[in-house]
Parts: C-alpha cells; structure tokens; sequence
C-alpha cells in the first residue's frame, strides 16, 4: 500500500502543476484578446483551479467509478467553503464582495438544490440515477453560468459601479505563444497523469482497506484536487487580494456540481447513493451560513475566528463521514 500512496501524492503533484501551467497559458491567452482581469479571475482562474477535479471525473467515468466522481465534487465544494476559506481567514482576514454574496452564492445554492432533484428523479435498474440527458442539463446550466458571468461584467462596466466592489484580480502573464504551447502540452500531461495516478491508487486503496470509493472520493480525493484552491487562497491572502476569493471558490463550486458530474454523466450514467441527499443538505447549510455572515457582519469581513470555526466544523464533517 506504500507505493499507492507515493503515486497519490505524486498524482497530486501533477495535478497541481499541470493545472497552474494551464491557467497561466489560459490568462496570458485571454490578456493577448483584451479580456478583463476581473473575468479571467471568475472563469478562467475558477475553471483552471477545477482541472484536477474534471480530469480525475473523466479518468473514473471512462472506469465507471460514480462514487468517486460524485463523492469528489460535493466533497470539493464542502472543502472549499469550509477548509480554503478557513485556512485563507488564518492568514488574512477574507472579505466578502457584496456582488458575490448577493448574485453568485443564490446560484450556488439553486445549483445544489437541481442536484438534488436530479440525483432523486430518476432510475436505473431501481438505483437512483444522473443519466445522460440529465448531465447534458448540468453541463448547459455551466454554460450558461459562463454567459451570464460575463454579461454581469458588461453590465459593471457600463454602470462604473464603486471599485471597492468591483476590484479586479491582478494577472501579469503575458508569455510569448511559443511558452503558451509548451505550458498547454504540459499542463494537459500532467492533468492526465496525474489524475490517473490518483484515481488507480486510491480504488487500490479502498479495496484494500475495505472502504468506499464514497468516503475516499469525499475526503482523500477532495482534498487532493482542492489544493490550487487552497493555495491560491494563501496567495491572495499574502497580496491581501481576498475579497474575491469568494467569488472564485463559489465559481469553482458551481463549476464542480455542474461541469463535473455533467461530464461524468454524460460519459457514463451515475448511480446517485442517497447518502450524498445529506452532504448536499450540508453544503447548502454551509452557503446559507456564510452568506448570514457576510450580510451580519458590517465590516464584510470573515476574521480569524470564524475560519477556526469552519475549520472546525469541516474536521467533524470528515470524522462522521469516516
């Protein structure tokens, strides 16, 4: 079992790199066709820190493993909201974009409960299924959400709302095409690598131990794919650039529910256990939580001891799920 766990860890690794290679060359891409930082922040950043998880969805779809696909993007979302943004408030307090709390969390939140719906209405062979036509709904829903990411842009700019509000992500990548290329190609290798590395190893695992592909999918996985997240929090909170960091974790949520089992459903139909009914209740728990928080709190600010909290309630969370 030691070497499945080298090739976990090395997976990660891949998975991590290749996906920081693919949202550079994507944001010097979007610069060389003028687009704004602030939307390559919400669509390109968010997509890219959801690479792992897409790719990791496709190598378990094509192997017909739906736990591992449907217990990793709930398991992400709850990881995002609880641990990212509760490790982020230890290093600097994370403040919450009005536009964020009050247009993207509701679509956070309608998007948990489609899910819902869709993982409770319909059957195959008498288990609870996402089928294909079902994934092609989520995947348009990602689409859409896109669309009205960037029509929600235009409308800012054209009412010159506050920049408090509006504050733009910093993105200085500008590389040449030549780079570009190299870093796709490389990026693309390691995204596939790595995800295989990471699925294979961790079905090994659960067979071996005797556990879920669920529980592992939820937590181990979860974690693992939830890392440039992570990371990009640290980052922004280093800069002192947290108050989209909302924003790219509810993108990057809405992206994983939608994108990631759309993908996985549309590949291969998913047997929808029942226990996710719970974890979806929860996420939806935590999002109310913190859109109470930011609506409450005057300064908009989530501090060091609400991240402790969430940290807290995130190490329960794992704990019962175990």
């Amino acid at each position: 079992m030691l070497w499945e766990i080298i090739f976990i860890v090395i997976g990660f690794i891949l998975l991590v790199k290749g996906a920081d290679l693919l949202v550079k060359a994507a944001s010097s891409i979007a610069k060389k066709f003028g687009l704004s930082e602030m939307l390559i922040g919400l669509t390109i950043v968010a997509i890219g820190t959801s690479l792992p998880e897409i790719f990791v969805t496709i190598s378990s779809a094509v192997d017909g493993h739906s736990d591992l696909i449907i217990g990793n993007a709930i398991g992400s979302c709850i990881c995002n909201f609880l641990l990212v943004i509760g490790i982020t408030s230890l290093v600097k307090p994370v403040k919450f974009d009005k536009r964020i709390v009050k247009r993207h969390l509701p679509i956070a939140i309608a998007v948990m409960a489609l899910l819902l719906l869709l993982g409770n209405t319909s059957k195959i062979e008498n288990y609870p299924t996402i089928t294909r036509w079902q994934g092609a709904i989520l995947i348009l829903c990602t689409i859409a959400y896109i669309i009205y990411t960037i029509y929600e842009e235009r409308q800012i700019k054209n009412a010159k709302l506050d920049a408090e509000i509006v504050k733009e992500v910093k993105t200085k990548e500008n590389y040449p095409v030549k780079s570009i290329i190299i870093y796709m190609i490389l990026g693309i290798i390691g995204l596939k690598f790595g995800s295989d590395f990471v699925v294979d190893n961790s079905v090994s695992i659960a067979a071996t131990l005797g556990l879920s592909e669920k529980l592992i999918g939820m937590t181990i996985i979860a974690v693992g794919t939830a890392l440039p997240e992570i990371i990009t929090g640290i980052i922004a909170a280093r800069k002192d650039e947290t108050d989209l960091l909302l924003g790219n974790v509810s993108g990057s949520n809405i992206l994983n529910l939608c994108l990631l089992i759309g993908i996985g459903a549309v590949i291969h139909p998913l047997v929808f256990s029942t226990d996710f009914n719970i974890s979806i209740i929860i996420l939806i728990a935590v999002t109310i939580f913190l859109q109470a928080i930011a609506t409450v709190n005057k300064e908009s600010k989530l501090d060091k001891s609400k991240g402790i909290l969430l940290i807290i309630v995130y190490v329960i969370y794992i704990l019962s799920m175990i």
